[in-house]
């Protein structure tokens, strides 16, 4: 068990429970569960409907009238649960929790916790002002429903080294949930209380400005952009362009769920781009403008790839061409691939075609034929 659950389950028995002291009362033991969220009690007799309460402000039904489960269930501030039958005999008891524990004044003060930069989450703080001279404070991120919890080891402190902020550097792998962001102190001097702050992950992030990009030519221009963020999907975007060289030639445009923007005859023109969550109420902040970007489409020179792959098709192209004119005027293919010779005939190659006779078959008599003296020389 974690340090901060084990601490709040040490607390003398007091300060968790709240006893009503009439025997018969239809409610009796009431009990704390801070890790669950729940405040639950003993049913006594037939009870129709209870509901309970979080000061004046938050009201639910009781489940099976046995207990109820509060969504963000405080462990620094003293609350008042207030737990009422509101149907059947009127009743109602009042539950303190957490008991004021610690040295007022000491715990951390301004708790503030954002997301920038898509993957940082950072805390600030302020040291108490009646805090001790050696107290120490430490982060804590929890997770309500699963009641798992991260403790920061990045810490940014003042001259005196005490801690007053801390970062955690990845948190790509967070879900966008309701988070209990708690910093406790330690002290020899003084229990220090502690100080928390509930939020949803896309409330508090402070988006990075979008990268815009684009083409275009003289009849038409295309830009596009993208947002980068873990835990928001749907955006809000206010685009700006100036046209020209005149700066009082401004025309904002908003956006929404897309990430694109046409123009027609668009000219010289340029463009810097903001979004925001959209989130209504919770979505209020505005990222920082994107870097202006100028686009000059009067010449029709076009800022993608096409005219790219076109020079690169049209060169391809000569360069073939090129070639097989190469080829048939200094007969490279007939080098490269030379006809293959024909089968001699050993007889008839032999003499020559002047020094042969005709033999007529079945001719009666002797024919004469020419005859040449031959002198053996020698032996080869």
């Amino acid at each position: 068990m974690s340090v901060i659950w084990l601490s709040v389950f040490l607390m003398p028995v007091s300060c968790l429970l709240e006893r009503d002291p009439d025997p018969n009362a239809p409610i009796s033991n009431i009990r704390v569960d801070p890790r669950r969220g729940r405040v639950s009690w003993d049913l006594n007799g037939s009870v129709a409907e209870i509901t309970c309460s979080i000061g004046s402000v938050y009201t639910s039904k009781a489940n099976n009238n046995t207990y109820c489960q509060f969504y963000a269930f405080s462990l620094c501030k003293t609350t008042n649960y207030t737990i009422r039958v509101t149907s059947g005999p009127p009743f109602s008891t009042l539950l303190q929790y957490p008991k004021p524990d610690g040295k007022p004044g000491a715990a951390a003060e301004n708790l503030t916790c954002w997301i920038h930069d898509v993957d940082f989450l950072e805390c600030s703080w302020a040291v108490g002002r009646a805090a001790p001279w050696d107290v120490q404070y430490h982060l804590y991120l929890i997770q309500p429903d699963t009641y798992e919890e991260w403790e920061c080891v990045h810490y940014t402190t003042d001259t005196h080294g005490r801690r007053t902020g801390g970062c955690f550097d990845d948190i790509s792998g967070l879900r966008n949930d309701h988070y209990h962001f708690l910093v406790n102190g330690t002290s020899e001097a003084s229990r220090i209380p502690c100080t928390e702050l509930f939020a949803t992950l896309s409330e508090i992030e402070i988006l990075a400005p979008p990268s815009i990009s684009g083409t275009c030519n003289k009849s038409y221009s295309l830009m596009e952009w993208k947002m980068s963020s873990h835990f928001s999907s749907d955006f809000v975007y206010e685009l700006q362009i100036y046209k020209g060289a005149d700066p009082t030639h401004l025309d904002t445009h908003t956006v929404i769920d897309k990430n694109s923007y046409e123009l027609v005859n668009p000219g010289t023109y340029t463009a810097r781009i903001r979004g925001k969550n959209n989130l209504g109420y919770f979505g209020k902040t505005w990222s920082s403008w994107s870097p202006p970007r100028s686009f000059e489409c009067d010449n029709d020179r076009s800022l993608g790839a096409w005219p790219m792959m076109l020079s690169i098709v049209l060169g391809t192209l000569l360069t073939v061409l090129l070639v097989v004119l190469l080829c048939r005027r200094f007969s490279v293919v007939q080098k490269i691939f030379p006809p293959v010779p024909g089968i001699r005939d050993p007889i008839k190659d032999f003499f020559h075609n002047n020094r042969l006779v005709d033999w007529e078959a079945g001719a009666e008599g002797w024919q004469e034929c020419s005859v040449e003296e031959v002198q053996a020389v020698g032996e080869t």
